[in-house]
């Protein structure tokens, strides 16, 4: 039997058949043709496929050619999108120029400082605290012994470059004995209930018939009660008015005679300044 390329009506249909070269084995007969001698059912069956599928026409080749492109071009500009999403954007300066944002590198340059907690030392006491991480503290008044109450910038990491360190304090408060804590106390008391010169109040706090204190704690009860003698001499000269009548020299020597008040001078005239004298 001989290959042709036109089907004859006499020609048996597509099948299997014995291999017509006598080799014994089974041969594809496409109703046209032989298959080749090593074709097997499935390199057959996938030929046969291919050769029954449509033939598409030029437009539909271009429409199948651009949504591919289209696709392709979605899947480039969500790579493209991903990769910009994790670059910094770049800032704009005041003037308008626009400047690289800041490399991996150049933020691990920044150098950081530990500033120390300071709240609750002396002044002395922070000092040594910054001394010890190589910084210094903004010069101030405060003593020594002063008490940190806050800080500026709060304890922990900080930039290096252009820190400035504050702190806030206030003085210690006092420690008294016993005997200085009722001078304090008796000295309060005598001055909310009358007008008292500075050495009215020593001797009232020292006298026999009056507390009995030391002069020494005596005379420091009257400086650390921190009264205002002024005030102190206006109201003992209206409490004089009150009682009776005196005129402007006699009120003065009222007030500064040591049988008196006792206030100084200058007490006693603004004293009289204050009552319309």
């Amino acid at each position: 039997m001989s290959d042709t390329n036109h089907v004859s009506p006499t020609l048996p249909p597509a099948g299997w058949y014995p291999d017509p070269d006598g080799s014994g084995a089974r041969r594809y007969w496409d109703g046209a043709r032989w298959a080749a001698a090593d074709a097997t059912p499935a390199s057959i069956a996938a030929a046969d496929t291919v050769r029954h599928l449509p033939k598409l026409k030029w437009w539909q080749w271009g429409l199948i050619a651009f949504g591919v492109l289209i696709v392709v071009s979605i899947i480039i500009g969500g790579i493209n999108g991903g990769r910009d999403s994790a670059i910094p954007a770049a800032e704009t300066t005041p003037g308008g120029e626009t400047s690289a944002p800041p490399t991996k590198e150049a933020a691990a340059e920044v150098e950081m400082v530990e500033v120390p907690d300071m709240v609750g030392s002396t002044v002395a006491e922070a000092r040594a605290l910054l001394a010890a991480v190589g910084l210094t503290l903004t010069a101030s008044d405060a003593g020594d012994d002063w008490v940190v109450t806050s800080q500026q910038p709060s304890a922990g990491s900080h930039p290096a470059d252009g820190l400035e360190l504050s702190i806030t304090s206030e003085a210690p408060k006092p420690v008294y004995t016993l005997e200085q804590k009722n001078a304090l106390g008796a000295a309060k008391q005598y001055l909310e209930y009358s007008a008292f010169s500075r050495q009215g109040l020593i001797d009232q706090l020292s006298s026999q018939y009056g507390s009995g204190f030391s002069i020494e704690t005596a005379t420091w009860a009257a400086d650390a009660i921190g009264a205002d003698w002024n005030a102190e001499a206006t109201e003992a000269a209206r409490q004089y008015l009150d009682y009776s009548s005196f005129s402007r020299q006699g009120l003065y020597d009222q007030l500064t005679s040591q049988y008196g008040s006792q206030f100084t001078p200058d007490e006693a005239n603004q004293a009289l300044a204050a009552v319309g004298y």
